[in-house]
Formats: C-alpha cells, structure tokens, sequence
C-alpha cells in the first residue's frame, strides 16, 4: 500500500501507532459503477475509505424511489457508523464517480475500533460533521431553489472529485435533488445557453466556476468548512466491543 499522505484523509490523521494497527488490515478497492456499496436494511460487511472518487448516500423510499443525501469523498468514510453499532445500515452506498479506496472488514473494524481512542475519534468526527452536512442540506431543500441546489451540487461535487468534468446523466442529478427528470433538462440548458457549463451525453464539464458560484446558494460555503472546533471525547459504544487479534505494540 502507498503512503497513508496519499490515502484517505483520516487516515492520514492517524498517529502512528494506530495507523500500525489498522494497516494490516486494509485492501486496496477500486470503487466502480455497478451495485451498491451498501443496501439499506442490511448489515454493513465492509467500511471503506476512499482515497478518490465520490460515494454518496441513498435514503429508499417505500415507492422505490431513491434521493441522495450526502456524498463522502476522501475526507470521509463509508459504513462506519453501521458497522460499529452492529446494526443494519439505514441508508444505501453507491459509487457517484469511480476512483480507489482502502476497505476493512466489518467485524475488525468494530474490534480496532475498541482498541484504538485516536481511530475512534477520527470515525466519530466524521460522523458529527456529516449529521451538520445533514441538517445543513435539510433547510437546503426547504430554502432555495433547484437551480441554486444544482450549482451546489456541482460545486461540491468538483471540489471532492477534484476534476471539472464528470458523468453524471439528467437522471441522476435528478436523483441527487429529488426533482423531475424535466427540471434538471431545462436548468441544464440555462446553465450550457450562459456558458457555465458545457453538457453533453452524461458528461457534464462546469466551464465557468464563478459564475456557477453565483447562481448557487449559500450553503456551498459550508460545503467545505465545517469541522468540529474539538473532537467530542463520546463513550459510544451499546455494546461489549469484541477482542482484536491483534496485540499492542510494547510502549
């Protein structure tokens, strides 16, 4: 495996002696296209952190219907919250754009989890910060219209994929809003017409970053500044931790 530097940013964080116990453990992922990463109501068999690429979040309605509610590049982690309650996952992984990643089994994260404070610091500001990313995106879809949620879609999207061009089709910038197929058709067109973005078959490339800038909303300020000023020191765990396999290093 390469330096953690280039992995995932948790990771990176790790002091290195933690980092020492988690390593052994790790295997190296390309996320791709395809099935889930994660189906909602199941268990939680893996928790990846991506070094790239984006996963986003899926809440299943009773319909069938699926909205996105969050997306985690390598800032983030994916599965860490069901894994270590030992619950099923309530939401569904799906890989939003390609790129590789670090995964752990389920079970052995749970059991690192137990012996690692710095691991679960790490874990559990991740999850603070989504549940603000969370809330943030609720009075987004309440405030501000399609087109401002969009743009910042686009944006955010951008800034952890760190590319300018990406595939997304109408369907599923749909998918990302919960809207109409239609709405994203005729906001794509006032985007391309202006000379924001240029779209084309799925590919979507932003041309003029400011001025998606400006027809966002103000919550893509948030986007990427939101982090606890102090990990909260959180005793979390519902249940016995099982015992590692793996011993500590002698201080």
């Amino acid at each position: 495996m390469t330096s953690r530097q280039s992995l995932n940013d948790l990771l990176a964080e790790l002091p290195s002696r933690d980092w020492d116990l988690l390593r052994p453990h790790l295997r190296v992922i390309e996320l791709n296209f395809g099935p889930a990463l994660i189906e909602a109501g199941l268990p939680v068999k893996q928790v990846i952190f991506p070094h790239g690429g984006i996963v986003a979040t899926m809440e299943i309605l009773s319909r069938g219907e699926s909205i996105e509610t969050g997306m985690i590049g390598r800032g983030g982690v994916v599965g860490s919250g069901a894994a270590f309650y030992d619950v099923p996952s309530p939401s569904a992984a799906v890989v939003r754009f390609p790129g590789p990643a670090s995964a752990i089994e389920a079970g052995q994260f749970r059991s690192l989890m137990g012996i690692s404070a710095a691991l679960r610091d790490v874990v559990m500001r991740d999850l603070w910060t989504r549940s603000v990313k969370a809330e943030q995106t609720a009075a987004c879809n309440a405030a501000h219209s399609a087109e401002q949620r969009l743009c910042r879609r686009l944006l955010h999207s951008r800034t952890l994929s760190g590319s300018d061009t990406m595939l997304l089709s109408q369907d599923l910038m749909a998918q990302m809003l919960g809207v109409k197929r239609n709405t994203i058709s005729l906001i794509a067109h006032a985007l391309q017409q202006k000379g924001v973005i240029r779209y084309s078959r799925g590919r979507m490339a932003i041309i003029d970053v400011d001025a998606l800038a400006s027809r966002s909303c103000e919550c893509q300020l948030a986007d990427g500044s939101i982090r606890p000023l102090a990990s909260p020191r959180l005793s979390l765990a519902p249940r016995a931790v099982p015992e590692c396999s793996i011993q500590r290093s002698p201080s």
